[in-house]
């Protein structure tokens, strides 16, 4: 669970579980608030010869709806998510192969792309899939007043006057992904940006204690996990 980080930055109650998925290389599900989201990774496996890539491996992403009925915002979800793979995973380790991505959104209220962020970087670290560093998905929107709120429900994004969702990764705490949408000044933006880096530092260090829970329930990922916690990949920057 994420505590308040300070008083200008409410964060919810955020839970995960992984490897929950029995016919997949690696899952999770992470809710935040009332949003929950569930991740299966496949891959690497084989891809179509229409499809190889000679030089490194496909990323194919699909979202599924709540309500099981497809929207466009189903496809936005999908390119942010698979932006944000083809920037993360070591493609160039598993040419000529496939890692399909399935992300089923179970329940929307609010900050649902960076709950979806939140979870694919867990099932891809249950995957065991290269990657170079680890990524956080946050969210904030500014209010009426011009206060700016994180991790928003629903409701609080319908009021807001913008929204920003940004995605950090922990090599070097950069943004690696950001959307707004709505009216701000650059002021806000930046004071979003910069704040919500300090949300970030904490998703990163919530996977650690994901990981280290697993880790106590099974003992065939003593031999793996040391290294994804304790590695390069995640070590926060000095």
């Amino acid at each position: 669970m994420l505590a308040t980080l300070e008083n200008s930055i409410r964060v919810r109650p955020i839970s995960s579980e992984l490897s929950i998925l029995g016919n997949c290389d690696g899952s999770a599900r992470v809710k935040q608030g009332n949003s929950s989201v569930l991740v299966g990774i496949w891959g690497p496996i084989e891809v179509k010869q229409s499809k190889e890539d000679p030089e490194k491996c496909v990323i194919e992403t699909t979202v599924k709806a709540a309500t099981g009925q497809g929207s466009p915002l189903d496809k936005m979800y999908e390119e942010a998510l698979n932006q944000t793979c083809e920037q993360i995973v070591i493609t160039s380790a598993h040419p000529r192969t496939c890692i399909q991505v399935i992300v089923q959104i179970e329940s929307e209220d609010g900050a649902i792309v960076a709950v979806m962020k939140n979870a694919l970087c867990l099932a891809l670290m249950d995957a065991g899939i290269p990657m170079r560093s680890m990524f956080a998905g946050v969210s904030c929107v500014q209010q009426e007043n011009g206060e700016l709120l994180w991790d928003p429900t629903a409701d609080e994004e319908e009021e807001s006057t913008a929204k920003y969702t940004f995605v950090y990764e922990n090599s070097k705490n950069n943004a690696i992904y950001v959307h707004c949408t709505g009216e701000s000044t650059i002021e806000q933006y930046m004071l979003a940006l910069q704040k919500s880096r300090q949300v970030a530092m904490e998703v990163f260090g919530f996977y650690r204690e994901s990981f280290e829970k697993l880790l106590r329930k099974d003992v065939k990922f003593q031999m793996l996990l040391p290294p994804i916690i304790k590695g390069e990949i995640i070590d926060e920057p000095e």
